[in-house]
């Protein structure tokens, strides 16, 4: 039985533009044999009585993708649901103990692996030092310090792009632009392999 992966979107419209990098998200892993579907991000609002979701709803999902919306909602039923989380807004890293907000917001396509033994990067067959994703997508680096986290690849700057942390569940993916990536590139494989080490769960 494929794994239910719910992706948290700026809307339910897959024509929208704000909406677009989630269907890409979504279609990325049903391809790969998840069953994702887009979720309203009012599922975190919680004054919303009729959308707001509580833990006993998210612990029915084998996962959770948290793409780009605004950063204002609160997390704490998720948090309490222990649910597997693949984070795409640096809006929440903070929330999830990935990272604390967003240091760059840039366009590029040259970051720094730093860490290639990792089921993620080891996974991706990306080895230490520059790697070129093919043509610029954007990104948004984060702070990691004082984070349990380890920090697969860096911005040139010197943030964390990609984040696992070392005990939980919990991945930042700092590309949230995924449509601009190149059609089964290197970014793609690092997406695909982070959501399988993130939701590898029993």
């Amino acid at each position: 039985m494929p794994k239910d992966i719910a992706v948290v979107s700026y809307n339910l419209d897959p024509k929208s533009s704000l909406t677009m990098e989630a269907v890409v998200v979504r279609d990325a892993l049903n391809k790969e044999g998840y069953s994702a579907q887009l979720l309203h991000q009012w599922v975190f609002n919680e004054p919303d009585t009729t959308n707001f979701k509580a833990a006993s709803y998210w612990e029915r999902h084998d996962g959770v993708v948290i793409c780009g919306f605004y950063n204002a909602w609160t997390l704490r039923e998720l948090v309490r649901s222990a649910r597997p989380v693949m984070c795409l807004n640096a809006g929440y890293v903070d929330d999830l103990g990935l990272g604390e907000r967003e240091q760059e917001h840039v366009s590029e396509d040259d970051f720094l692996v730093i860490d290639d033994a990792h089921p993620i990067t080891a996974g991706a067959g990306v080895a230490l030092g520059p790697i070129n994703i093919g043509n610029p997508v954007f990104v948004d680096s984060v702070s990691t310090q004082n984070h349990h986290v380890d920090v697969l690849l860096r911005s040139l700057g010197g943030h964390a792009v990609l984040v696992a942390h070392k005990t939980e569940p919990l991945s930042y993916f700092g590309w949230y632009r995924m449509s601009q990536a190149s059609t089964g590139g290197q970014l793609s494989t690092l997406l695909l392999q982070t959501a399988k080490w993130t939701f590898s769960g029993p």
